[in-house]
């Protein structure tokens, strides 16, 4: 015969998930949520990255570009500002 636990047993355990098991669930779905942002967010940057190269921009262009959406400042006095420009890159001819 089994014995069924006593209702304080159950009101017990049923307060320790309440204190430990929700924050932690939380935390976890926080830090699940947090990663695949930032990873979008690095997807997204190397996308216009790849597109800037892509169009010929030179990589002072991109870094001042991937400095103004980050909302900080590029370096004024930056090694990369005596690198000549990239070569122009042929667009392909589109037909309607």
């Amino acid at each position: 015969m089994s014995a069924s636990p006593s209702p304080d047993t159950i009101e017990m355990v049923s307060a320790l998930v309440a204190v430990f098991g929700m924050p932690t669930l939380g935390f976890i779905v926080w830090v699940v949520v947090h990663s695949l942002c930032a990873a979008f967010k690095a997807s997204r940057e190397i996308a216009l990255k790849r597109d800037m190269v892509a169009r010929g921009y030179s990589a002072q262009e991109i870094i001042d570009v991937v400095a103004g959406h980050e909302g900080a400042q590029a370096k004024s006095k930056s090694p990369l500002r005596d690198v000549p420009p990239a070569k122009p890159v042929r667009q392909p001819a589109y037909s309607p």
